[in-house]
């Protein structure tokens, strides 16, 4: 199932100027999460003995009859272990559990970066919907990214570089950080270079309607 991926693009507050406007990522995993449960219990599940190939030999024959008793008998015994192997195998998922605490599930995550020039740091927020608020002045859907370990995206995103010495000339910005997170996105081969590209001129679309903006 896919992971729905989106821009956030905020309103900016005291002044609503064009570079001040804040952007970030919102990624939607509520579908890709179930899906991956669901494929998880299936494989836990255990496979019943394949006969059909042992009953077919013995159709008709009294060497295949016995055959298949033989193999039955076989599956039968592997199928159930001994005392010694189930504790042994019961201890060791016991130690695993103890080493591993399970971690939360995480169905959605909102990316950004946070702070001034110069001083930017990563953010995240899981589990959160996309706000409500007035700030939020538009929701651009990016793509419905297939076959994508929400993990994978995380990681991604979240290794996005952030320039330390940005000189006042650049006005680099989260605007920025959110280009350079979807390019990241296309080089790992989880999105569409026509997507981003779609994505990001409307967000510029978005950001240049700011209301205290100066035009010539």
């Amino acid at each position: 199932m896919p992971t729905d991926l989106s821009i956030l693009v905020f309103v900016a507050r005291p002044l609503d100027y064009a570079r001040y406007r804040h952007t970030a990522l919102f990624f939607d995993f509520a579908q890709s999460q179930s899906h991956t449960q669901t494929q998880q219990l299936a494989k836990n599940q255990p496979a019943a003995p394949d006969l059909t190939a042992s009953h077919k030999n013995g159709t008709g024959s009294g060497i295949g009859i016995g055959a298949e008793t033989q193999t039955q008998t076989q599956t039968e015994t592997k199928l159930q272990p001994n005392a010694e192997d189930r504790d042994r195998d019961r201890d060791q998922h016991a130690d695993t559990n103890a080493d591993s605490p399970p971690s939360p599930e995480i169905k959605s995550s909102i990316m950004e970066i946070t702070g001034s020039p110069g001083f930017f740091c990563f953010a995240e927020s899981v589990n959160t919907d996309i706000p409500t608020s007035s700030n939020l002045a538009r929701v651009i859907r990016v793509s419905s990214i297939q076959n994508a370990p929400p993990p994978a995206l995380r990681l991604i995103t979240s290794e996005t570089p952030i320039p330390i010495d940005i000189p006042e000339e650049m006005d680099w910005n989260s605007q920025n950080w959110v280009g350079d997170a979807l390019g990241r996105l296309v080089r790992a081969g989880y999105l569409g270079a026509g997507d981003r590209d779609r994505a990001l001129d409307e967000m510029v679309d978005v950001v240049l309607e700011a209301r205290d903006e100066e035009t010539s």
